[in-house]
């Protein structure tokens, strides 16, 4: 199966399994069609799981990743006043 990131439909199904009761991680992951870790790593999240910070969490952190840009405005000028000399 894999680990993979949760929909936010699909976080607040979790929010329902995990107020419903005590079960296994396991249970949890076969309900949605997820990895184990997936689960476990959810959870972790933020405390007591919540599944809109936890799309909050989500989100914030995949805008963080990734290489960042090396282009700053001083450097866009000078590229486009070279490109008009040529």
């Amino acid at each position: 199966m894999g680990t993979s990131t949760l929909s936010r439909f699909q976080r607040g199904a979790l929010a329902q399994l995990v107020n419903e009761g005590n079960k296994s991680y396991q249970v949890m992951a076969d309900a949605l069609g997820v990895a184990k870790a997936t689960i476990s790593y959810e959870l972790d999240r933020v405390k007591p799981y919540d599944p809109e910070l936890a799309q909050q969490d989500a989100d914030r952190k995949r805008r963080n990743c990734g290489r960042r840009s090396m282009l700053t405005a001083a450097l866009a000028t000078l590229i486009t006043n070279h490109l008009r000399l040529t």
